[in-house]
This record gives C-alpha cells, structure tokens and sequence, in this order.
C-alpha cells in the first residue's frame, strides 16, 4: 500500500502497490527467482502460466495433472519443472496474476476526487477484473475446498489482501475520512469477503443482477461500514 492514499495507482484504500511476490508470501512454495532467465526462458515460463491457466480452467484444480499444464502450453513435461517445482506453485502464481490485474489498473477519477468516489472506482476495477477471469475464479473455489495445499495458497493470498486493505484503511483513519472508533481489521475482513462473494455469486453461478447497480449497492455497503458520506 502507497504511504498515501493521494499517490497510490487507482487512487482507492485497496490499490496502490502490487501484492506480495509469491517468494515473500507466507505458507507457500518459495517459487525460483525468474529474474535470471533469457528471453526464451521467459516466454517458456509464460507459455506454461497461460497453459496452466487453460489447463485449470478446463479440467478444474483437482483434476489438473503437470502433464495436463505441458500439453496445453505445448510444451516437454521435463520442461515444466526447469521453472517451477508444482502445479500449487503455478497456481499461487495465477493468483497473484489476477491480483496485480486489480492492483495496477490505472484509476479513471482524478486525484482529487471524493473518498466515495474512490470507494466506487475500487470496487468497479474489482468486478471487471473478476469478470474477465470468472472461470479461473471457478477453479480457485474447487480448489479451495477440495485440496489442503491449495487452500494454503489462498489464505495466505487473503490474508495479504485483508493486510493492505487494512493499511489503507489506517491511512484514512488517520487523516480523519474514517472515524476513529470504526473497526478497521474488522471492516477489511468483513467488505472484502462480500464483495468477492457477490463477485462470484454474479460472474461464476450466473446471478442475475445489473452491473452499474451492483457497483452501486457494494459501495454504499463499504461507505455506510466505514462511516464515509455519499459523495
């Protein structure tokens, strides 16, 4: 999270800076440093993220085998494992993906604008983004459920997303837009599992409902739990 909300990418409490890379996130594999590798190493290693992510996508989570991931990027399965040591580890990868997909959409409001008016810009880039990766978000439920190690993965990718929100949450508490005696580890917890519920309610299951509506009712939900007057 920036220090300042003012200078942070989408201008929002939820954006500003990347989430932790998979080798600092707490309870997963280390992952191998790809900073090292040539430019064919690289778009190998990128060819076996797109194909995990048809792979997982097709079969689900529990289904997906290595060699499942090698045939849909094209690739020997030996060389699979010159770039990452598991399937956990490519999905943790996946994941933290979809997070800067998020995290480093550029903010439509200007730099000035409303406390309110970030709060709705947030939650807008969060359910587009969701949109765009429903299915994979469908894989992400499966294996949440279904496999230990995966679930590993993502509470810690949570437990990162709710840290950083409750930063920025701090920072509006200190700068008086959040009152005081507001509950901000609660209020971090508690509107980010609701808004990716409604996320997957929406985009994955089919849920009927208005997108620009939806925006609206989710963000006064933020607003009213952090005590932020309408804009």
């Amino acid at each position: 999270m920036a220090a300042d909300p003012e200078e942070s990418t989408t201008g929002s409490p939820l954006a500003g800076t990347a989430p932790p890379t998979p080798e600092k996130a707490a309870g997963t594999s280390r992952g191998r440093d790809p900073g090292g590798l040539t430019k064919q190493g690289l778009r190998t290693r990128r060819q076996l993220l797109r194909g995990a992510k048809r792979a997982f996508e097709k079969q689900g989570y529990h289904r997906t085998r290595v060699a499942d991931i090698t045939t849909a990027a094209r690739t020997a399965v030996g060389s699979f494992y010159t770039y990452f040591d598991s399937k956990e580890e490519v999905f943790h990868l996946l994941l933290v993906e979809l997070e800067n997909e998020v995290f480093d959409e550029p903010t439509r409001l200007p730099r000035d604008a409303a406390p309110y008016d970030r709060l709705r810009d947030t939650n807008r880039l969060y359910f587009e983004a969701f949109r765009r990766n429903a299915a994979f978000w469908a894989v992400v439920e499966e294996a949440a459920m279904r496999d230990e190690k995966a679930r590993l993965v993502l509470t810690s990718r949570h437990q990162n997303s709710r840290e950083r929100t409750e930063s920025a949450f701090r920072i509006w508490q200190e700068q008086g837009i959040i009152p005081a005696h507001v509950d901000i580890a609660f209020c971090a917890t508690a509107l980010g599992a609701m808004t990716e519920r409604c996320a997957f309610l929406w985009f994955v299951l089919g849920e009927p409902f208005d997108f620009d509506e939806g925006v609206e009712r989710v963000t006064a939900f933020w607003a009213q739990a952090l005590q932020i007057p309408p804009a």
